[in-house]
């Protein structure tokens, strides 16, 4: 009897924890249920005008009219989009402060600036990628050739002779051209700009031969101030059905296209990443927003964070090995 009553003191002396576990996910569940009961800050780590900027907008308009909260855009530019990476990295993980950033911050970035005050990989959350950019090679209309596979014979016929712009040193459009440069194994010359405006203008004046754009030139594409050859994206984009990919040019392997993310700061609640992964994804498919991100040359993804996770992680590794292989430094 002795050994009996022992045994269900301590059993009754358990209850109150074993309780406070089942109390665990309940409270997690209404924390989330009642998520949000205050404005949320939407980190944007670019300037505003740019994809991401616009990206940000879109999903801080249709956010708010769904959670019935305030959703709002905060430009935080600087450093490749480092300064407003690391903004959300330190903050306070509760589903109110939420990164929109392009794939170089969330994967480049550790490979060229060194002593970044955060870990892409470790300090952050995916909430879904949002939709995937694109590469344009764009030339100026004076080369003499109207197809990708005539600028890559050209390419070839001239070593060491044609020109290329970028955004400045370590940029997508760098990692580009070079890539592009080592997958044919021809040498091309870098034109590093302060940012893609500058090679923009120059590219239109003939003061380059090409560059890979993401998107900025399609008013100049369309008014036939430049010509459109090809993507570095894996696949076409709606945009231009008709444009070839490298690849399908005879550029095996070429892929250098950047995936927009929504992430948040790591510790955020499960179940607070879970709605607005539901809610980010059934924005992204309604008809007016797959319109307006085609606009921008961009196509829709809209995944689950395990899916973002695995993609971020991947092509961190992928751009790092190359970033090593290429001595590509930044700015």
């Amino acid at each position: 009897m002795r050994i009996e009553r022992r045994t269900m003191l301590r059993h009754l002396a358990a209850l109150p924890v074993f309780a406070a576990l089942l109390l665990v996910p309940l409270v997690a569940l209404a924390q989330a249920d009642a998520y949000p009961s205050k404005p949320i800050r939407l980190v944007v780590n670019f300037a505003p005008g740019g994809t991401v900027d616009l990206l940000g907008r879109i999903l801080a308009q249709k956010l708010s009219e769904s959670l019935g909260q305030s959703v709002v855009v905060e430009n935080r530019p600087g450093a490749g989009g480092n300064i407003g990476a690391e903004a959300v990295a330190k903050a306070n993980p509760d589903g109110y402060t939420l990164l929109m950033s392009n794939g170089p911050a969330l994967t480049t970035n550790a490979h060229l600036y060194r002593n970044i005050p955060f870990d892409s990989l470790r300090d952050f959350v995916p909430i879904t990628e949002v939709g995937r950019g694109a590469s344009l090679l764009v030339v100026n209309p004076s080369l003499p050739v109207s197809s990708a596979s005539e600028f890559l014979a050209y390419l070839r016929l001239n070593p060491g002779k044609l020109t290329y712009g970028s955004a400045g040193n370590g940029t997508g459009p760098h990692i580009a051209g070079e890539m592009l440069s080592r997958t044919t194994g021809v040498p091309v010359v870098h034109v590093p700009y302060k940012g893609l405006g500058p090679a923009l203008n120059d590219l239109l004046a003939g003061q380059i031969n090409f560059m890979f754009d993401g998107g900025g030139s399609i008013p100049q594409i369309r008014a036939g101030k430049i010509k459109l050859l090809a993507v570095g994206n894996a696949a076409r984009l709606s945009v231009f059905p008709e444009t070839p990919t490298l690849i399908e040019a005879g550029v095996p392997g070429f892929k250098n296209d950047t995936a927009y993310a929504l992430v948040a700061p790591v510790g955020t609640p499960r179940e607070i990443i879970a709605r607005l992964n539901r809610e980010v994804i059934r924005i992204l498919r309604t008809p007016e927003v797959i319109e307006r991100l085609h606009g921008a040359a961009t196509e829709v993804i809209g995944n689950t964070p395990e899916e973002a996770s695995a993609n971020i992680g991947a092509e961190y590794q992928r751009i790092g090995r190359f970033i090593q292989e290429a001595g590509i430094r930044s700015d």
